[in-house]
């Protein structure tokens, strides 16, 4: 069978699977598919390695399923391997995508694009049990090297099954999704101390949505819309030709790109070189701005000799600033309710796929509010 056709196989079952029997699947494998933290951060981008590996094992019995590259780290054909990444990306994440089935269960653009790791891990030709030297990873890369062996000695007739248990795991985790959305969207909302919240958060999407909200508050009054909440910000390709983080647009017009810098992160000459190419790219760009999480970073030695330097004194470089996020919660603050601002970070959080499942989690236990579980 060829990918087309496999993946309409697939399409059918993923429509279909409403259970599946404990019974067909052998109890070890079920005890460690239990130990894997499923939506948690770093634990997610794998997880669809998991369900390709179990349907090419079964649509091609003859393959070592843990055999995930076709070439060594010199570009030379590994004797029985494959690509796992392109079956992934060309059957796996497709057929996932179309049941809204990625969402807390899997990356929406491939297992390996999220999991380097993996890939570097070429020179060993085969993910056996028991290796050493490789990468550390959030994940626990020795529990999936695990399950991918326990998948390629299952036998044939228990692989649907299995793939069954991984389908209904994925709709298990987006009916609890839902439940949390409807809980960020409500009317209701609460109120917390953001700035406060963020300090004990590290989540840079969670930055994001809290800088996305600020500029809400401050410019939509006036028609100005923010977008890029709901890109996906490790996928280059979801990033291609978008000047920044966040952008604020009017009748169709990028005025400001918005890069937002987490608590972890500072800037550097390197960043402002890539924000005066934009731009000179982009002269109707009216504005280039830094939002910086860490405030020590936003007003230390290195960025007032970059707002200093003769760099933002030229044409491009006077669109180029940098602010602490403290301050512009400041100013959203003065142009919106708390309550408010609680509200559009809900929203934006409910918008963003990127955010952590504990981050979800713990601001809906702060509004005071519960998905309905």
């Amino acid at each position: 069978m060829n990918y087309e056709e496999i993946r309409s196989e697939l399409d059918l079952m993923a429509g279909e699977a409403a259970g599946y029997s404990a019974g067909g699947i052998p109890g070890a494998l079920l005890e460690k598919l239990g130990r894997w933290r499923w939506g948690s951060y770093g634990w997610v981008s794998p997880a669809s390695l998991l369900v390709t590996a179990a349907w090419h094992k079964y649509y091609f019995p003859e393959i070592d399923c843990c055999r995930i590259w076709a070439e060594d780290e010199n570009g030379a054909a590994i004797p029985g391997g494959y690509s796992i990444r392109s079956a992934d990306e060309g059957v796996t994440i497709p057929v996932l995508a179309k049941h809204g089935l990625c969402g807390g269960f899997c990356s929406a653009n491939s297992g390996m694009q999220g999991s380097r790791a993996i890939e570097k891990m070429r020179s060993m030709r085969r993910l056996n049990r028991d290796f050493d030297g490789a990468q550390r990873t959030v994940f626990d890369l020795k529990l999936f090297a695990d399950i991918m062996n326990d998948i390629n000695e299952l036998d044939h007739s228990r692989l649907p099954e299995l793939l069954r248990w991984f389908f209904c795991k994925a709709r298990g985790i987006q009916e609890r999704r839902r439940d949390e959305d409807a809980a960020l969207l409500s009317p209701g909302g609460g109120t917390l101390d953001i700035e406060l919240f963020l300090a004990g958060i590290h989540d840079p999407e969670l930055t994001k949505c809290v800088a996305a909200a600020c500029l809400e508050a401050l410019f939509s009054p006036g028609g100005v819309r923010v977008t890029g909440v709901s890109d996906a910000r490790t996928a280059a390709d979801a990033r291609a030709g978008k000047p920044g983080d966040l952008a604020l647009e009017l009748d169709g017009e990028t005025l400001a790109a918005v890069e937002v810098k987490d608590k972890s992160q500072g800037i550097d000459w390197q960043n402002i070189a890539r924000a005066k190419a934009i731009c000179a790219r982009l002269p109707g760009l009216r504005s280039f701005l830094f939002v910086l999480e860490n405030s020590g970073a936003a007003s230390g030695r290195l960025v007032r000799e970059i707002l200093l330097s003769p760099q933002l004194a030229s044409a491009d470089g006077r669109r180029i600033d940098v602010v602490a996020l403290r301050t512009l919660l400041a100013l959203a603050r003065a142009a919106a309710a708390d309550g408010e601002l609680v509200r559009l970070v809900s929203r934006n959080i409910a918008a963003a796929p990127g955010v952590k499942p504990e981050t979800r989690a713990a601001w809906l236990g702060a509004i005071g509010l519960a998905a309905h579980t």
